[in-house]
């Protein structure tokens, strides 16, 4: 029995191979970000950032990294991938790539640019957050990463950044692309990008957040601006916390009041009253006091019911204010078509081919309750001697 177990090992062990996708690592590098933007000659141009390797002095010591951008152009996305190897001698390992930006010229024609590209490509990473570059190219925005001495990082730390910004300040919530392909094959919602410009205020070309890229049939139509990207957080996000509330003037001797958004909840339901449809919003906000400009001390029980209904008020305001751009842009980020679908099915299926035209006039209401927590923060003002 052992000698027939031998003899069959033996046949098979020539059959056997190794890994078939190996991979030396001198023939390979670490792609950081991907990105597609379509040029003035129609072509598409597809980047991939790394990171040059840099050997070691005899002391042990490295040199600082540096970021280079790989381009290829083609008549599509697939074609324009491929052909960066015309210029570039190494395989890119997309793994670790985090990032996509998606050029405003091509963003503004069509996404179907690359939709098709990016559910078939076995190395997309569809958890890797996208961005649309605004009032800028791809090129410019990857050679203004490159020329950073913070490049180690380069466009990864934009993932990060969002992320801080969406937890830290309320608003330009990030997509993956996963999320955004899923958004743009469901009936009834639209999806909504964090757009990413050239900020050079200061005298040098910094990279900058500005507004999210609002999207109708595969392309983007406007944007939402920071109060609106607010609004949009309460009713869309799935990390229900975040954001800082400034209260400017709440009484006398006090400028200003900062509450933060230490965790919330919000409801759509569809309200459907004769013929008309209507749409409800609830939010629950929890907040915390956070610090005051002013020699008055506000943070007491006495003006919590001030604080909380301004910061109701406000609430309020930047959701009124999302929807109102909204349904303007005739685009309906919001999901209220997907949430009529999935509580009204039978008035969906009425309404479904008719939605361009009766999103933009639907009414709603909003009902926000705020609610200030005791924190761990000193109970009394400053006091000057």
């Amino acid at each position: 029995m052992k000698q027939i177990l031998m003899f069959i090992i033996l046949i098979i062990m020539p059959l056997q191979c190794g890994c078939y996708n190996l991979l030396e690592i001198n023939d390979a590098v670490v792609a950081q970000n991907f990105s597609v933007d379509l040029l003035e000659n129609g072509q598409l141009a597809f980047y991939a950032q790394t990171t040059e390797p840099i050997p070691r002095t005899e002391t042990g010591e490295s040199a600082p990294t540096r970021n280079i951008t790989v381009m290829g152009t083609g008549t599509t996305a697939a074609q324009a991938a491929r052909n960066m190897f015309l210029y570039f001698p190494r395989i890119f390992l997309w793994i670790h790539s985090n990032t996509m930006f998606i050029g405003e010229n091509l963003a503004g024609q069509d996404l179907a640019y690359v939709t098709d590209f990016l559910i078939r490509n076995r190395n997309t990473r569809l958890q890797a957050y996208v961005f649309v570059i605004h009032e800028a190219t791809v090129k410019e925005v990857l050679d203004a990463l490159d020329e950073k001495q913070f490049g180690s990082c380069s466009a990864q730390c934009i993932g990060r950044q969002v992320e801080m910004i969406e937890k830290d300040l309320g608003y330009y919530v990030p997509i993956r692309i996963g999320e955004l392909l899923e958004d743009m094959v469901t009936p009834g919602i639209e999806p909504v990008i964090p757009q990413v410009v050239i900020d050079e205020a200061s005298g040098q070309e910094k990279i900058k957040f500005q507004g999210m890229a609002v999207v109708k049939n595969n392309k983007v139509i406007g944007s939402l601006d920071e109060v609106e990207s607010q609004g949009y957080h309460y009713l869309r996000t799935k990390r229900k916390e975040g954001g800082l509330l400034i209260i400017e003037n709440p009484m006398e001797g006090v400028d200003s009041v900062t509450l933060e958004v230490t965790g919330f909840s919000s409801k759509m339901r569809p309200e459907i009253q004769g013929d008309q449809l209507r749409m409800q919003l609830s939010i629950y906000c929890e907040l915390k006091f956070l610090e005051e400009a002013g020699t008055t001390n506000i943070y007491s029980p006495a003006n919590r019911d001030l604080l909380e209904d301004q910061a109701r008020l406000q609430i309020q305001a930047q959701v009124k204010d999302c929807i109102q751009k909204a349904q303007a842009l005739n685009s309906d980020i919001l999901g209220w078509g997907l949430t009529t679908w999935r509580y009204e099915p039978d008035v969906w299926d009425r309404v479904d081919p008719y939605w361009d035209q009766v999103f933009p006039h639907i009414p709603s209401s909003i009902e926000v309750k705020a609610v200030l927590r005791k924190g761990e923060m000193s109970d009394s003002v400053f006091q000057f001697q």
